[in-house]
């Protein structure tokens, strides 16, 4: 069974998210801020990650940076799941975007990004991709 890790401040959202997972036969740890969330990476080695990109503190661009630092948590998959701009949905181009300007990072390996709100099916064929 794969482990998932949900970084999730909402907790409606999370708790929404972690049943449609588990649903799918997915190990799912919960964590609901990105100290917390960082911590649970180093410690658990998740299969992947499901991140929001808008967190208090530290956004999801900061923690792909510190979990692409670490060579323990260097290789695990990102999902980044962010609300719908007012421009339109993000895209991965957007998030480099905002990545390079904000935190002097390049996203690089296996990520994806998907907008909230997401169709349930395209989540989950989005998470088998990135574990593929």
């Amino acid at each position: 069974m794969e482990k998932i890790l949900l970084i999730e401040d909402e907790p409606d959202a999370r708790t929404l998210l972690a049943r449609r997972l588990a649903a799918h036969q997915f190990q799912v740890i919960e964590a609901a801020d990105a100290d917390l969330g960082i911590q649970k990476a180093k410690e658990m080695k998740p299969d992947l990650i499901v991140l929001d990109l808008k967190l208090p503190g530290k956004d999801g661009i900061e923690i792909y940076k510190i979990l692409r630092e670490d060579p323990s948590t260097d290789s695990i998959p990102v999902l980044f799941l962010t609300a719908v701009a007012a421009s339109g949905p993000m895209t991965r181009q957007s998030i480099d975007l905002i990545a390079a300007q904000k935190h002097g990072v390049r996203l690089e390996g296996k990520y994806a990004v998907m907008g909230k709100p997401y169709d349930p099916k395209d989540l989950i064929a989005a998470i088998r991709g990135l574990l593929t």
